[in-house]
């Protein structure tokens, strides 16, 4: 039975906070109803929705808890590693 890698994959940069939800200027396309995380591995939300143009898009994100996440700082993805297949968890 082989393991499954996890990793994280950036998907940018918190550009602004608005009406309480984070607005994130993409550099990877994550899925609806994905979690996403800070660098210290803490559940900072969920994808909501995604926005703006196909070359520069912005992830929106719901926050679960009052999270103090500041303008830039970078926020992933969990991915699973399953040989040459990658999915992202939800």
């Amino acid at each position: 039975m082989s393991k499954r890698a996890k990793r994280l994959r950036k998907i940018g940069k918190v550009w602004a906070i608005v009406e309480g939800k984070l607005v994130v200027e993409g550099e990877f396309l994550p899925k609806l109803g994905d979690f996403v995380y800070n660098s210290g591995m803490e559940v900072v939300g969920v994808v909501s929705g995604i926005f703006g143009p196909v070359n520069h898009f912005f992830i929106e994100i719901n926050p679960t808890k009052k999270t103090e996440c500041r303008k830039d700082e970078p926020l992933y993805v969990l991915e699973l590693e399953h040989g040459a297949k990658k999915k992202t968890i939800r």
